[in-house]
């Protein structure tokens, strides 16, 4: 991870990229847009930068499923929490989140009203 990191425009999101993809080798959460999304709306974090995020992360979720846990999390924001219009009655998670449309006014990623 350090070797990555300290190349001139790798942070950890890429660094923990390249080794999951590259090496079969998991150090960390990867943490893009959709993980952050997620991860606010579900109420598993009130931070907002990437970097405060993970550790966050890979103290709640079990090393064993850091890998897992960021791709479904992509594909999840992709195809049913979108940024700016989630499906709320068609996610699975619903009935547990904390910010879902059809119980809360509010987005917890971004702290405005869903109205």
């Amino acid at each position: 991870m350090a070797e990555l990191t300290d190349l001139s425009g790798v942070g950890r999101k890429t660094a923990n990229v390249v080794l999951q993809h590259g090496h079969n080798i998991v150090e960390g959460v990867v943490v893009d847009t959709h993980v952050q999304r997620l991860s606010q709306r579900l109420g598993l974090t009130t931070e907002t930068s990437p970097r405060k995020i993970e550790p966050e992360l890979m103290e709640l979720i079990p090393e064993s499923h850091w890998q897992e846990f960021t791709h479904l999390c992509i594909d999840h924001g992709r195809a049913v929490c979108t940024a700016r219009s989630p499906d709320c009655g068609d996610c699975e998670l619903e009935d547990i989140c904390p910010s879902s449309k059809l119980d809360s006014d509010v987005d917890l990623a971004s702290g405005e009203s869903w109205t």
